[in-house]
């Protein structure tokens, strides 16, 4: 990995010392991410959502099924692996298999201290505290979603983008799914729920404008469940 100072020091899962810095701190931190950092700020939030937010394997294992159909026969460079926001580590047991370091990144210091097998800090997904093309893969799971604001989107692309060589992988809110659309019509009452859908074209602009090209999405449910991933490419790494 690249980066301009030592700021931390951590052990990856693969043995080897990972240092990183502090390259630069958000100017202001999106509304929305900031009332996700309260609501799992507290010395318990990792462990319960860890064990309660998933109450079925079924449900636990939906997003590294997705993810792994979406990574199935890409080739990754030999940088690390980025997981932000990591949550409690959900992801790991898949991103381990990739034989990467990983590296696991979350506004949450409960979270983290979930977690095992992955080096750790605690830092917005806004503000990566990583140099410029540092990691093979920036993964971001479930964080897109909470964000309405398309200025809020479109820089947390442009910032996994910036540290990523090659590829970029998210989950988002698909607009096109039966969920959205009760809500779009009124059907489904979301009460203070404000989980935002995207839709396709939005995605491949947001895309674009940070630099990448969607390369496929991959559907829990398609046209029935929202939760949805897409795997994006760094244009000049797709020449």
């Amino acid at each position: 990995m690249r980066f301009t100072r030592r700021a931390s020091r951590g052990r990856s899962n693969s043995g080897h010392q990972l240092e990183w810095s502090i390259v630069r701190q958000p100017t202001s931190t999106p509304t929305a991410a900031g009332d996700l950092a309260g609501r799992w700020a507290g010395d318990e939030a990792g462990a319960r959502y860890r064990t309660a937010r998933f109450r079925s394997r079924r449900a636990a294992g939906r997003d590294p099924a997705l993810l792994a159909r979406l990574l199935r026969n890409r080739t990754l460079g030999p940088e690390p692996i980025l997981d932000a926001p990591s949550g409690a580590g959900r992801l790991a047991p898949l991103l381990l298999r990739l034989q990467r370091p990983i590296l696991s990144l979350d506004i949450s210091a409960s979270m983290l201290a979930q977690l095992e097998g992955a080096s750790r800090v605690q830092g917005s997904a806004f503000a990566l505290p990583l140099a410029d093309r540092s990691c093979s893969l920036a993964v971001c799971c479930r964080l897109l979603h909470h964000l309405a604001p398309r200025e809020e989107r479109a820089a947390l692309l442009t910032e996994l983008a910036r540290v990523s060589t090659r590829w970029v992988a998210i989950s988002y809110w698909d607009a096109a799914s039966w969920h959205a659309l009760r809500r779009r019509r009124g059907w489904r009452r979301h009460g203070s729920d404000h989980r935002t859908p995207i839709r396709a074209a939005e995605l491949r602009e947001l895309a674009q404008e940070a630099g990448l090209t969607l390369v496929e999405r991959r559907f829990s449910m398609r046209f029935v469940s929202p939760q949805s991933w897409a795997l994006l490419e760094r244009r000049e790494a797709a020449r």
